[in-house]
């Protein structure tokens, strides 16, 4: 399957300038219950900077991780577009993005981060990950019934803000993250690197890799014009389908293979 996604992404593209986008975790590297023992494979890095290299390829990141925590786990030499905190944090060659609006929610998640630490210490395999304009509730070492009580609490602690449209709730593999309001997600940032790109480069042929359904804005956002490819049974909203980060460094794999230029 990897093979013939790589040969089809070639054989579409028609000329045009390949965007290859991909999520971090659970695209590129798999889940780790600690999200900062989470590094980029050498060799994987070593294939994205193959890709980022040639004059007829750009790539780029889109992560709910912060900007800089990404940057600093990737490691991938060449220009790369990162997108962090779900397209709220952008770096671009040249040019860094930040929202207006990411800041405004920091205080009411510091609010409900810490209204939740004083139940962890009875629920084991829990935690909670504070990345400073969000927050996220990690359950994946949770036994089911801790799981439940967990997410529970969590939605009471934020259910004032969220019916005052202060926050919004992004479910995930796992996880559940609690952002800024703003109307602003990966498939935002994807038109975002797109429109950048294409300024230089012309129309391009955009593909974008996610395993999960914080990915599926970006599905969308790829249009008929490109290639979507689901990394995890958790999307439906992908044109292909493969099997986590193993299967999709064989891919990219394979495509680093390709002579993109024909």
């Amino acid at each position: 399957m990897a093979g013939s996604i790589a040969a089809e992404i070639t054989a579409r593209r028609a000329g045009r300038h390949l965007l290859l986008l991909c999520d971090f975790d659970g695209t590129l590297t798999p889940f780790n219950p600690d999200p900062r023992a989470v590094r980029l494979d050498e060799g994987v890095a070593r294939l994205l900077g193959t890709l980022a290299s040639r004059p007829d390829c750009t790539l780029g990141i889109i992560t709910g991780r912060r900007l800089q925590d990404v940057r600093d786990r990737v490691g991938v030499t060449g220009e790369l577009y990162v997108a962090g905190f779900h397209g709220l944090e952008i770096h671009a060659p040249g040019e860094t993005f930040v929202h207006p609006d990411a800041s405004a929610a920091a205080g009411t998640m510091r609010a409900i981060a810490a209204a939740m630490r004083r139940e962890l210490a009875l629920l084991p395999g829990v935690f909670i990950e504070d990345k400073d304009l969000s927050i996220a509730l990690h359950y994946r070492e949770a036994e089911p019934d801790v799981a439940a009580t967990a997410k529970s609490r969590f939605l009471d602690a934020a259910r004032a803000d969220l019916a005052a449209n202060r926050v919004r709730l992004l479910p995930g593999a796992c996880v559940m993250e609690l952002l800024p309001s703003t109307p602003w997600h990966k498939g935002n940032a994807l038109e975002w690197i797109r429109e950048r790109t294409e300024r230089i480069h012309g129309p391009t042929f955009t593909v974008y890799v996610g395993d999960d359904v914080t990915d599926e804005d970006a599905f969308l956002a790829v249009g008929p014009g490109g290639m979507s490819i689901g990394a995890s049974n958790r999307v439906t909203g992908a044109e292909f389908q493969v099997d986590g980060p193993a299967a999709v460094e064989r891919v990219l794999r394979d495509l680093a293979a390709q002579d993109l230029a024909n």
